[in-house]
């Protein structure tokens, strides 16, 4: 199986397997496929969920054990990913894509000490992967910003297909740090890699908001094209209205 092979979704993307009666298997790979899914759609527990369901059909899926830990930070279920990283790492130990997970969730937990000492044995492990380079780029960036960016191009390098996912996920960690510039770089792109995304929209329009870029308003439109009555779309669409002004004097005038 490849990792986010079709993660465009479209009618030529997965098709899951079938029984002579044309019945779908729902196998670890269709949850696994409906958790992106709902990812990219912004339905974080309904994506946990999908995940949970992989596992059930089959318990030694990494990529479940890999999607439930970060839909759990996504949901600042800090201590519960902490617990389910250490539960999959009993199957497969030591594993520095699980002791990443552990950083960020000890990092944004304000446990700043153990956050760094996860992510040091993550990063000395071969061949650490996209999610250790991603993890260290979150945990350097308030204190050297230098440093942190040049992470992220190691975690694409070492991407592989997952390359466009974490060029995603670089953006709305710059974003959620403020570097609004840097970070546009990466969502600037996410829509032409996962045009059905309501996810990709709203994380483009914020950072364009914070830019005073006036095109924001047409993101969050198109992402609720996409996930209609969405409320954190519709408030974010709201503020486009009086809010350019001052996020323009922010963008120019704070440091950024």
């Amino acid at each position: 199986m490849t990792r986010f092979s079709s993660l465009e979704f479209d009618d030529a993307g997965y098709q899951p397997e079938r029984r002579g009666s044309g019945e779908e298997i729902r196998n670890e790979e269709y949850f696994y496929q409906q958790a992106i899914r709902s990812f990219l759609h912004g339905e974080f527990e309904l994506a946990l969920r999908n995940y949970s369901r992989a596992l059930e059909a089959n318990s030694q899926f990494l990529a479940g054990w890999a999607g439930q830990v970060r839909m759990l930070i996504e949901l600042q279920e800090y201590k519960e990913a902490m617990m389910w990283s250490d539960k999959a790492m009993e199957l497969f130990p030591e594993h520095p894509e699980f002791l990443s997970y552990k950083a960020v969730a000890c990092f944004r937990d304000a446990r700043l000490g153990e956050a760094m000492a996860f992510s040091d044995n993550a990063i000395g492990k071969d061949n650490p992967g996209p999610w250790a380079w991603l993890a260290r780029t979150e945990l350097l960036i308030k204190n050297n910003r230098r440093i942190a960016e040049t992470c992220i191009p190691k975690a694409v390098s070492c991407a592989g297909q997952e390359a466009a996912l974490i060029r995603l996920e670089a953006g709305r960690i710059l974003l959620r740090y403020g570097l609004y510039t840097s970070s546009y770089e990466f969502l600037s792109a996410a829509p032409r890699d996962f045009p059905k995304s309501a996810i990709a929209w709203l994380e483009l329009g914020r950072c364009q908001r914070m830019l005073g870029y006036t095109q924001a308003k047409t993101s969050f439109q198109q992402c609720l094209l996409l996930r209609p009555d969405w409320r954190t779309a519709e408030r974010e669409l709201s503020k486009c209205e009086t809010g350019f002004l001052g996020n323009f004097f922010r963008r120019w005038f704070g440091g950024l």
